[in-house]
Formats: C-alpha cells, structure tokens, sequence
C-alpha cells in the first residue's frame, strides 16, 4: 500500500539505488525490484549495477500508486473491506455514534455513520465529522 510511504523524505535530485530506497522506507529489496520489474517504476539506465532511481522519479511513482488505491465514494456509501468495495448499508441498519473524539480547531465531536454490508453482513463504517440534524 502506496499511502504509508512518506514521500516528503524523498530528494528529488538525488538518485537512489535499490538498497537506499529499501532502507528509506523500511522495506525489503524485493519489493523494490518488484516495482521496477512489475510495476513499472523507471531505472536510469538499464542493465548495469547498481540500479539507480530518481528521486523525481520515485516520488512520482508512488504518488501514483498512492492515487490508484483511493476509492471515491457517494452519499449514502460506505468501503467494505471484505468485499473490497463500495456498497450500500443494509436497510435499516444505519446509525449515527459519538467516537468521543473532538475534531478541528473549535473542538466538535466527531461522528460516524455505523451500518451493515448489504452483500456480506459485515459492519462498515464512515465517518462524519461534526454531525448536524437538518
């Protein structure tokens, strides 16, 4: 997953080889050589040792990554993590709950819609922010 990668350690006009890209972001070397080779992350030069990337390159990359994970949802929508995407709620299964965490500069309570997934009965959450009867 692209999101926990912290592209802001990445220097743009610095090259990287597989090792340094692999410490930076506490991963495996494996996994580096597996974007290069599958998921078209872009060498400088090909076929010599050690491989070297672009900081521009890599942030660009995994901001990339990063944007293809994301899934829009509409009103009324909730992320099933079982079924791996978008549903509706079960009918009448939707409530509104305190986290009892406050939120933002003024300090609202945060809220979140609870409901159950319509395909496969797990529950799903989304959250509200502040929440406001109109």
């Amino acid at each position: 997953m692209a999101s926990k990668y912290n592209v802001h350690l990445i220097k743009e006009r610095a090259s990287y080889s597989v090792e340094e890209v692999s410490s930076l972001f506490v991963i495996s070397k494996k996994t580096c050589l597996r974007w290069i080779e599958n998921d078209g992350l872009k060498v400088i030069e090909e076929n010599t040792k050690p491989l070297l990337i672009m900081g521009k390159t890599l942030k660009e990359f995994l901001l990339i990554k990063r944007k293809k994970g994301k899934v829009a949802l509409m009103d009324g929508q909730y992320y099933c993590l079982k079924c791996h995407k978008p549903v509706k709620a079960k009918q009448g299964s939707e409530q509104v709950v305190k986290t009892g965490h406050r939120i933002g500069t003024e300090r609202h309570e945060q809220f979140k819609n609870m409901a159950i997934c319509e395909f496969c009965e797990t529950k799903v959450n989304r959250f509200l922010g502040v929440y406001r009867k109109d």
